[in-house]
């Protein structure tokens, strides 16, 4: 002898409550989602254009150390070229 379980096909007052509860939770998930992708969003694109304006200002100072380090090696030229000279001696 088993027991056969049975289920109750009406709808029922607290069916409809849980049913609209459930929607309700839906609904303000998404737009709790919908939010939260507009803010990253936001943010994604502010922080690309700090990314490009920092590759900037590295491309600046790229440049401009290799211009200092150019005007290095002339100095250095120079210097040898003085030391050069005084070694050996004045000129006749």
């Amino acid at each position: 002898m088993s027991i056969v379980p049975s289920v109750d096909n009406r709808i029922s007052m607290g069916n409809l409550i849980v049913l609209g509860g459930m929607l309700a939770s839906v609904a303000v998930a998404w737009g709790a989602w919908t939010t939260n992708t507009s803010a990253l969003m936001s943010k994604m694109s502010d922080q690309s254009a700090q990314i490009a304006a920092s590759e900037a200002r590295i491309r600046a100072l790229e440049t401009a150390t290799a211009r200092q380090d150019e005007r290095m090696v002339l100095i250095l030229d120079s210097l040898r070229k003085i030391e050069a000279r005084v070694e050996r001696g004045p000129h006749p």
